[in-house]
């Protein structure tokens, strides 16, 4: 490894505190907007929104052999903006919207009080795009989606609850 890429045990303890303080940042900003992250939930939604929270923050390592890197590394590449854009413009435009990589992008230019801008719309389509590619499949199996790739209404409803448990744990 190079020189370049020593990171001292401060440094990381430094990053993490940092990520960590986005992370309850954005818990907050998706708690003020969405009410009912609060309700209780049965055995079976609690379950079904831990699946959900793996396919957006799995905790395991994945097999190479066993999943498409590049469609997973834009997963990991969507940053908290990305994740609020997404699950606020579920939630706005309820069950039976269409998870699609434009109406995502739109819904993160329109969040309010996050600072900053897409700086390249096209690349961030592009990851948006291929995120969502990957992620659909599983979304319906979870039943988030529907055949058609519109969100169920316990998609609209389990989606932003899984980035919330993701942040706060």
């Amino acid at each position: 490894m190079s020189e370049d890429w020593d990171v001292s045990e401060e440094e990381m303890d430094a990053w993490l505190e940092d990520y960590e303080a986005v992370d309850r940042e954005a818990a907050e900003y998706l708690a003020e907007r969405v009410p009912t992250l609060d309700e209780p939930l049965g055995d079976v939604d609690d379950r079904r929104i831990t699946h959900l929270a793996g396919t957006i923050a799995p905790e395991d390592e994945p097999d190479p052999s066993d999943v498409d890197i590049e469609p997973l590394s834009a997963v990991m590449a969507l940053q908290h903006a990305d994740w609020l854009g997404m699950a606020l413009g579920a939630v706005r435009r309820g069950p039976g919207s269409e998870l699609d990589a434009e109406l995502v992008l739109d819904d993160i230019d329109a969040l309010d009080e996050i600072e900053g801008d897409v700086d390249d719309r096209d690349g961030t389509l592009s990851v948006l795009s291929m995120a969502i590619h990957h992620l659909m499949p599983q979304w319906q199996e979870l039943g988030v989606l529907d055949d058609e790739g519109r969100f169920t209404t316990s998609g609209v409803r389990d989606l932003p609850r899984a980035l919330h448990r993701i942040w706060t744990s």
